[in-house]
């Protein structure tokens, strides 16, 4: 019976043991190394395509991309290992979110798919890069001029009617009119909205109309600044809203949650999709409370806040993209 006793009061220890290692283990920052597969892989691809290495986005972490990595780290005065860790990842964002990009022309395309893939006007993609026609060829290197996050035509959301929901209440917090809302949606009866109803909302501001995921202090900027962890210059392309550990953190604005999980020096990351090729980004969260494929309301709670992945304290580090590079959310917050 004693012997029993202290088996049992072994496992006890060895249980407390591993729940005290785990989370520490689960904390790591992720790092893409030679021989990995997948979508963080194929991520990192195209990132590296986007800055001008002629990569082929297959997923596969092979010869091809490390070296793409080595030169990528040679350029930017890091270790040169070949692997992909935060500080590379950092680098990468830097020159994404900096720079004008560059795209190599691969077999099939054409100026016109590019000049929409970039969302950058036919006329301005000629001009950067001196075309006299739009003849291009496989290989060749085509400057990507950036594009500002304002479309000329009126973008939309759709959105579903909830409870209590009024057409006045939904223009107010969309930043349009009854009238407008009405005009798209052909409404023969602006009183007798229905729970689940499907509407089409207008935005003519060039910019998706948000909410603050949390509020609390500013700790850090959006743009170039010395990393309070690695010591070194690089791009920041977010803001660091100082809050405590598990905090609400709310959708800025209506998606469809795109991606979820531990994004290396990000932690706990959840994406949201607002269409139009505008992403918000929401890094470092101790819970996630969302699956991908979800669609959410603006306001709703996506996740716990917390200090996951490369961190100096807990904070909400939140991001908007369009078309993939970031711009400063402050232009677009209220």
């Amino acid at each position: 019976m004693y012997q029993i006793k202290g088996y049992t009061a072994a496992l006890l220890v060895v249980f407390l043991f591993c729940s005290m290692v785990i989370p520490l283990a689960a904390s790591k920052p992720t790092v893409l190394r030679p021989g990995m597969r997948g979508a963080e892989v194929e991520s990192l691809q195209s990132a590296l395509r986007k800055v001008g290495f002629p990569l082929k986005v297959d997923g596969i972490y092979g010869p091809e991309t490390t070296k793409a990595v080595q030169e990528l780290q040679r350029r930017q005065g890091l270790q040169v290992d070949g692997l992909a860790g935060p500080a590379t990842g950092e680098a990468l964002e830097g020159l994404l979110a900096s720079e004008n990009l560059t795209h190599v022309v691969s077999r099939g395309e054409c100026l016109s798919v590019i000049a929409q893939r970039y969302n950058v006007p036919l006329k301005d993609l000629m001009e950067a890069n001196k075309l006299a026609s739009s003849k291009i060829i496989v290989g060749q290197k085509l400057t990507i001029p950036r594009a500002l996050p304002v479309q000329s035509k009126p973008s939309q959301i759709d959105y579903t009617v909830q409870g209590k929901d009024t057409l006045y209440a939904i223009a107010r917090r969309f930043n349009t009119t009854v009238t407008e809302l009405l005009r798209y949606n052909n409404l023969p009866n602006p009183d007798r909205l229905q729970i689940g109803q499907k509407i089409t909302i207008p935005v003519r501001t060039g910019r998706l109309p948000m909410i603050w995921p949390v509020r609390g202090r500013i700790s850090s900027g959006y743009g170039w600044r010395i990393h309070p962890v690695y010591g070194r210059r690089h791009f920041h392309g977010g803001i660091d809203i100082a809050v405590p550990s598990g905090t609400p953190v709310r959708a800025a604005a209506p998606g469809i949650v795109s991606r979820t999980g531990w994004m290396g020096g990000g932690g706990l990351v959840v994406v949201i999709d607002h269409g139009g090729g505008i992403t918000t980004w929401y890094l470092h969260n101790s819970r996630i409370l969302v699956r991908k494929g979800q669609r959410v309301r603006g306001g709703d709670v996506i996740a716990r806040s917390g200090a996951t992945g490369v961190v100096t304290g807990p904070h909400v580090d939140f991001r908007i993209k369009v078309n993939d590079r970031t711009i400063d959310p402050m232009a677009w917050l209220p």
